[in-house]
Order: structure tokens, then sequence, then C-alpha cells
């Protein structure tokens, strides 16, 4: 019920047009991690949690021959990104649970995933299947905003209105281990643009005041690094 209340939640988000924001507001930090990626050609690379595929699209126009595969559980989202996709790229969609990954053992040489891993329904689970089908030596860079030190997300959960995995940075840090992870590194991105002008702000459920939003902000997102032996 749950996962079926996330598909619905997100492709109802998708109708509304609120996937366009996803990329105007994660934009800038998925550009300088994905910066930072040494992709070499012809790699294949995973991307959880695609929504749109705005991500994935990026990823897949890395370097010569590298193919990105999004998935997530909204088919909205899904139908948005094929809406939107570019025939001049090796990117495709699907439609599967991070629980349950449809690929083979030590398909993928990296996996990315922004804003979307504290939605899996079973994270010890979800993580056992990212490292699963990576490849020996692969990595995966997850970036969420939704963690313990960022105190003024706390209250997410309920505006989403989906259960949402809440850790510590600590924590993240030993789910991956646990899963098998090694050389696992955790670090803040925080946006280059700011929190914007405090004469253009409007209170809304998400930010009550400017200053609600320049601390979300200083806090920056949690970005994860690890890598499978």
């Amino acid at each position: 019920m749950t996962r079926d209340k996330i598909a619905e939640t997100f492709t109802q988000w998708a109708e509304a047009g609120r996937d366009r924001d996803m990329e105007t507001g994660h934009g800038d930090v998925v550009g300088q991690v994905i910066e930072s990626l040494d992709v070499k050609p012809g790699q294949q690379i995973l991307d959880l949690g695609c929504g749109n595929g705005w991500a994935t699209r990026i990823l897949a126009k890395l370097g010569p021959g590298v193919q990105a595969v999004g998935v997530d559980v909204a088919p909205g989202m899904l139908s948005r990104a094929e809406e939107l996709h570019s025939y001049t790229i090796r990117a495709r969609y699907e439609l599967m649970p991070f629980e349950e990954l449809e690929f083979k053992d030590g398909h993928f040489d990296r996996a990315f995933s922004m804003e979307a891993l504290y939605y899996a329904t079973d994270l010890d689970r979800c993580l056992a299947e990212l490292f699963r089908v990576l490849k020996s030596g692969g990595e995966a860079d997850v970036v969420i905003d939704y963690f313990t030190e960022s105190p003024i997300t706390a209250r997410w959960a309920e505006l989403v209105g989906v259960p949402m995995q809440r850790l510590s940075e600590a924590e993240w840090r030993a789910a991956f281990e646990q899963a098998g992870f090694g050389e696992v590194e955790t670090r803040r991105v925080v946006d280059s643009r700011g929190p914007g002008d405090e004469a253009d702000f409007e209170a809304s459920r998400w930010y009550e005041s400017f200053a609600e939003k320049v601390a979300r902000h200083d806090a920056g997102s949690l970005w994860i690094r690890a890598r499978k032996a």
C-alpha cells in the first residue's frame, strides 16, 4: 500500500507539472555532483528515482557510448520522461521499485540518485539491490535533502503524505556499510545560487519564514559516495 501511495502521489505531482520544479530546485546541486564523476566512455549508469528523467538525460551525455537507465515507481513521472526524451542520447526509463531491481548482477558501472532513496519502503533491501547490480569497483553517488542534521525538513513526510526514511549522516553511512559498500564518504553540497532574495520570498507550507529557507539552504544536501569493493 505504501508503494502504491508513493506512486500515486508522484504521478499527481507530474500531472500538476511539479516535476519541472525538481529540475529547477535541484539542478545546481546535481550539477556540482555530476561534474565530479569520472565517467568513462561506454559506461552503464543507473538513476534511482529518476522522476521525469532530467538527471538521467544529463548522465547519458557524459561521454561517448554512455548509457543511462532511470527507474521510478510513478507511472506519471515516467510518462513525462518519455515525453521529454531525446533520441540523440542512450537513455531509457523503467517502471520498477528500488527494492526489486530487474537487472542482472554487476550490470552497472555507476549509480546516481537525487532526492529519492528516503522513499524506499525497505531501505536495507534497496541498498542490497543497489550493491548487487553494481559491478565490482562501481560507485554510487546518492544525494538527499531530508536528513536529521537539516531540522527544517522534519515536517516533509507529513507535507508529502507518505512515509520517509529520516536518518542522520552517520546512520546513512552505516546503512551503506551494512549493505557491503566500502569507502563510504559523506559531505554537504550547498546550492551555489544561495537562498534567494528575502524581498521575493513568499511563505508556504514548506517554508513558513525566510529564516527557515536560509536554514535549509545552509544545511545543504547530503552527498553519500560509496564504492563496491
